[in-house]
């Protein structure tokens, strides 16, 4: 009977962080009490289903720690169900508050 060599496994090695990538989060970045400029915006597949918007930056980046427990579990939620329940995200512009 011949025994078979089975390859060892190793450790993945982590990669090096370039020198130019910013440490800074999204959340650091926007200011918590600015007006968000744009929303991530999920569409339902469905008709008689509700849209979700999500504030983000101009690229459709999400700051996690900006957002209240709720909304981040509605953001989580709809990305895990993108193509069952929502079409892919959509960035848009948002509407400006009218103050009075």
């Amino acid at each position: 009977m011949t025994q078979i060599q089975l390859p060892t496994a190793t450790a993945p090695t982590a990669l090096p962080v370039p020198q130019s990538a910013s440490k800074t989060s999204l959340a650091d970045a926007l200011p918590t009490d600015a007006e968000p400029t744009h929303l991530l915006h999920f569409e339902p597949l469905a008709y008689q289903g509700a849209g979700l918007d999500i504030p983000c930056d101009p690229q459709g980046r999400v700051g996690l720690d900006a957002l209240g427990d709720k909304l981040r579990n509605d953001y989580f939620f709809a990305r895990a169900l993108i193509g069952r329940l929502f079409d892919k995200p959509t960035v848009k512009q948002a509407m400006p508050m009218m103050h009075a």
